[in-house]
């Protein structure tokens, strides 16, 4: 079996996408926890908090204070809400965008999935179902009937050309996402 190097890599994407996923929702957990704080770097200097940067591309960097955001966090829930939806939606987008440059390959059903969530991602969070998607679904089918990954109840996921709404978390949940991520990655993995 000849393997395709542009598969595999983006099995691998995915593969990362999802584990990142995990990550990512494990270090929310732990920043939301009140015990959180005693995590925090020591501060260099006595009776100030600990802080961090963030580098530019320059090497000149903003400065943050930990122990301020940390809290943030934990407190704000509109804030919670936001952290979780981003990575979702980069995921979306940066898988989106590795098929994109293989042309989604063979156009499954399961990669036609990605296509449209990804544009609906891209564009505000919202379904808007274009004359250029109505074709595109009119010869490809985008669903997750035959995913390798799934919720236990079997949900399916399909896009129509009558879709409209939001993308994340209203058609499609953080768990669904990860369930997505798992399923491209197997399908195309050169077990299949």
């Amino acid at each position: 079996m000849i393997v395709d190097p542009g598969r595999l890599e983006v099995a691998r994407v995915a593969q990362h996408l999802a584990s990142g996923y995990y990550a990512f929702l494990v270090a929310h957990l732990v920043a939301v926890n009140p015990m959180s704080i005693n995590s925090l770097p020591p501060s260099p200097v006595l009776g100030t908090n600990p802080t961090g940067e963030i580098r530019r591309k320059d090497g000149t960097f903003h400065t943050l204070d930990l122990r301020f955001y940390l809290d943030l966090l934990r407190e704000d829930q509109s804030l919670q809400s936001h952290f979780l939806r981003t990575w979702a939606m980069g995921a979306l987008l940066m898988l989106g965008d590795e098929l994109g440059a293989h042309d989604y390959f063979d156009h499954a059903p399961i990669l036609e999935l990605v296509y449209h969530l990804r544009n609906g991602v891209a564009h505000g969070n919202r379904f808007n179902i274009t004359y250029s998607g109505k074709r595109r679904l009119a010869r490809h089918d985008a669903h997750n009937r035959q995913a390798a990954v799934k919720s236990p109840l079997g949900t399916v996921y399909e896009i129509t050309h009558a879709l409209t709404g939001p993308v994340l978390f209203d058609f499609i949940g953080a768990a669904d996402v990860i369930d997505l991520l798992q399923s491209v990655e197997l399908y195309l993995s050169p077990s299949q």
